[in-house]
Formats: C-alpha cells, sequence, structure tokens
C-alpha cells in the first residue's frame, strides 16, 4: 500500500521536507490514516466504536487516548513519510463537523486550512515541533477541518447517531419536521404529546443543514428538546 496520505501524484502548496509518521490503511475501499491510537471516528469499525467510545478524549470525529497540541497559527500536513504540506490556520472560515460513537453525539465548529492536496481521512496534522494536533476528517472543497477544542461546539448525550434534513427555502422547522405555513407549524405543536425521555425512548440530534444551520435534540415522540443556531459556519462537508 502505497505510504502517502494524499491521493494527487504531484505534490501541491508549500511542501517542506518533514517526517511524520502514520499507519495506512483501507476499508470498503476508502484509504485512511491513523496516528498510534488516533483515527476518524467515521473510519472506525463497530467493535473500535463500542470500546473506544468509554476511553477517548472527547474530539468531534477523533477517536484519542492522548490530549491532542494545542492549535497555532500554521501547521503541517503529512503527505508521505518524508514531507508535508505547511498550512495556515483559518479561524474565520469554519466548517461544522458532526460526529456519533455511540455514546455520545458531538458538533464542533472546526478552524480550517487550505490546500490544493487531497489528503485521506487521518492524515496527521502537527505543529512546528511535530507535535500532533489533529487528523484529518472532512473538508469543504479545497478548505479542511481542524477539529480540535476549539470553537464553539458540544454534544448530546445519547447512543443515537445524527439524522440530517435538508433545509428547503420558504419552510418552517421544528425539531427534524419541515412546515409550509406557520399555522401547520401550530397545529403539529398542539398535537404533540408532553416530552418523554427514558432509556427505552432517547433522544436524537438531528442536523438541520443549509445556508443557516441549526442542530437539535428531539425525543421519541417529536418533541424538541433543544434547538441551536449556529452563525458564520458551513455544514455542507464532505467526510474523508
Amino acid at each position: 500500500m502505497s505510504k502517502r496520505t494524499v491521493t494527487n501524484d504531484v505534490y501541491k502548496g508549500l511542501v517542506e521536507a518533514f517526517s511524520i509518521p502514520a499507519e495506512l490503511h483501507e476499508r470498503d475501499g476508502k484509504p485512511f490514516a491513523s496516528v498510534g491510537s488516533v483515527l476518524p471516528i467515521h473510519c472506525a469499525t463497530p467493535q473500535q466504536l463500542a470500546e473506544r467510545a468509554e476511553t477517548t478524549h472527547h474530539y468531534c470525529d477523533v477517536f484519542t487516548d492522548e490530549i491532542l497540541a494545542p492549535l497555532g497559527e500554521l501547521a503541517y500536513v503529512r503527505i508521505d513519510e518524508n514531507v508535508a504540506e505547511k498550512v495556515f490556520l483559518n479561524r474565520s472560515k469554519r466548517i461544522l463537523l458532526i460526529s456519533s460513537d455511540g455514546k455520545l453525539a458531538q458538533w464542533r465548529c472546526a478552524p480550517t486550512f487550505e490546500s490544493a492536496n487531497s489528503f485521506v481521512a487521518g492524515a496527521p496534522i502537527v505543529n512546528k515541533d511535530g507535535a500532533l494536533v489533529s487528523v484529518v476528517t472532512a473538508r469543504r472543497g479545497n478548505n479542511y477541518a481542524v477539529s480540535a477544542f476549539e470553537g464553539d461546539g458540544g454534544y448530546f448525550a445519547t447512543t443515537k447517531h445524527w439524522e440530517v434534513v435538508e433545509l428547503e427555502d420558504g419552510k418552517l422547522y421544528y425539531a427534524d419536521k419541515s412546515f409550509s405555513t406557520r399555522e401547520d407549524l401550530a397545529a403539529y405543536l398542539q398535537a404533540l404529546p408532553p416530552v418523554e425521555v427514558n432509556t427505552e425512548a432517547l433522544p436524537k440530534p438531528v442536523l438541520l443543514n443549509g445556508k443557516s444551520p441549526r442542530i437539535a435534540l428531539v425525543a421519541e415522540n417529536g418533541r424538541q428538546l433543544s434547538h441551536h443556531y449556529l452563525c458564520g459556519v458551513f455544514s455542507d462537508v464532505e467526510y474523508l
């Protein structure tokens, strides 16, 4: 298997000699990388999810047994065993990450870096001293998210996985439902039973994906328990 953590043959950007360790894997025909105990949650097997959810530090879409180094202004992203791309962190262009590990449903408005290289999931991101700050998990175009303990974020304590609802112009939304008029919404709310949450009826996390993304926690009977508007963040992302 190739030792590259990019899929392009010609390396682009500010490429420097920098040795960053990584292990390369493939699952369902898709390449991804890991660094010791660190790998993207969405690349984990069901067995890894069950085991790691109990022990990991809670970074969105990143399993790790160690606390990662803090982000600076620049970083190095592994290309192969000998070289890395020098990139600059952009805290004003943020990507919304979501992840579920069977214990927590997390979200994070993550800073980004821009690159013309096509990195695989799990490609290590280190600081100038070589300390791991994160791994690549998702992108929007040429902008890659950097998941860390930085930026707006949080979690819901639920075993349910995220449901994604695409927002439509002109529609009103409550929980995971859309309505054409306020009267329709009011009638739906009037008919809803009281909130009921227990071990047999756990709530689910919902991402309302669009120009003005928002997240919600929804009881099994349809009642909305929590609703958050997220400003200045892109939610239409590709998980690698």
